[in-house]
């Protein structure tokens, strides 16, 4: 989208004494802040706005509903010059600075280090309003790596009032107020068809390795013709096809290999977990390569017109060659074991808020109570034994 809408939805009532926008410029960036505008909502002390903006906010508007949150407020794009980042950074700094004036929140929320977080966070900081950064990645010692996130997820850190990290981020420079609170992905849905959800739990518990593929061009057939090759030679990986093509003729060996799931269609919450979970994606759809190393997954853009930039993590290959790249990735990637979840991972980051506005004495979450431990009664004849016996003294 590059012409100018109206804003789609009204400004919220204001009902709570603290208010809290929960920007989001792409779907990586909703599949974390969507469970946080759930716990703001369960906790009901703070007002969490859910709002979709960014060069292409329909998209975004889509995943916060496909997630189960709807978009509150959603910033149309106003007229963009060209795609780099100057041009893009440009139109959204005037829209969202209008939709900060309009309605002066307490505080902003953004996720990561895309284009709409950078340009949220430098005009919330002009605006005097504090800036809550969750930012579940891990950081690199590269500027240009990923680019422009990385430079952009550090220049954020210096205006953040409050920044939101994982347990396992070591080395981010971050400010005082840096809080552990896990990746808040995992409070989202789990995923609807049980294949993927066990999928994703055995991935998560570091076998298989995955390998995520979404094909719909007729002129990807040749990766699919390659995909039974890749199975046999990698016997740690597992393969998911989905897309038009997956009721192509050509994937029906696929049907007959058990370390192959083939599906036709798949609901975008289950697609975010799926690219989470996976090692690589492979792709004909462009915007979803692109959204991929926002949920720490490398990409491969099957016969695309993506021009690389230093630093990027997506790779436009011919259909050919795409098999020999997927394999330079597996043997680039570790099998890793994703640290379990608790499922409070968003109710930390709440909490954390509320102990920036004041609302709570500790920044973290009380620990559960622990369960009263069971006396068990005496048997009958023991009791017995016990009331006849005599007495001491």
């Amino acid at each position: 989208m590059t012409e100018y809408d109206p804003q789609l939805g009204s400004l919220p009532v204001q009902d709570h004494d603290h208010d809290v926008l929960l920007i989001a410029g792409s779907r990586p960036e909703v599949a974390r802040l969507a469970p946080v505008a759930t716990a703001f909502a369960d906790a009901d002390r703070i007002r969490a706005i859910t709002v979709a903006a960014g060069p292409d906010a329909m998209a975004v508007h889509e995943a916060y509903e496909a997630l189960g949150v709807p978009a509150e407020i959603t910033r149309m794009p106003g007229p963009m010059l060209g795609p780099h980042p100057a041009a893009v950074g440009a139109m959204l700094m005037n829209s969202l600075d209008e939709l900060m004036v309009d309605l002066d929140p307490s505080a902003i929320m953004v996720y990561g280090g895309g284009m709409t977080a950078a340009m949220a966070a430098q005009v919330a900081f002009w605006r005097q309003i504090p800036v809550v950064h969750l930012q579940s990645g891990t950081a690199t010692d590269d500027l240009l790596c990923p680019f422009p996130q990385e430079a952009n997820r550090r220049i954020i850190g210096q205006l953040a009032s409050l920044f939101l990290v994982t347990r396992g981020t070591a080395g981010a420079t971050v400010g005082p107020n840096a809080i552990a609170v896990g990746d808040t992905m995992a409070a989202n849905p789990q995923a609807a068809d049980l294949r993927i959800a066990r999928l994703v739990r055995r991935v998560h518990a570091g076998l298989p390795r995955l390998v995520l593929v979404g094909l719909d061009r007729a002129d990807s057939l040749g990766v699919l013709a390659g995909l039974p090759d890749l199975l046999e030679n990698e016997p740690d990986i597992e393969v998911v096809l989905y897309g038009s093509l997956a009721a192509h003729g050509a994937a029906y060996p696929l049907l007959q290999n058990s370390r192959a799931t083939v599906v036709r269609d798949l609901p975008l919450a289950d697609l975010v977990r799926l690219i989470a979970a996976s090692c690589v994606l492979v792709s004909d759809d462009q915007e979803l390569v692109t959204d991929a190393p926002g949920l720490g997954t490398p990409a491969v853009l099957v016969d695309g017109p993506h021009v690389q930039e230093p630093g990027d993590s997506i790779r436009s290959i011919l259909s050919p060659a795409v098999m020999t790249t997927v394999r330079q990735v597996l043997a680039a990637t570790p099998n890793t074991i994703t640290e379990p979840s608790d499922g409070l991972e968003a109710a930390r980051v709440e909490q954390a808020v509320a102990w920036m506005f004041g609302l709570t004495s500790s920044p973290l979450l009380p620990a559960p109570d622990p369960a009263p431990e069971l006396v068990a009664e005496p048997e009958p004849a023991a009791r017995e034994e016990n009331d006849s016996a005599p007495s001491e003294g």
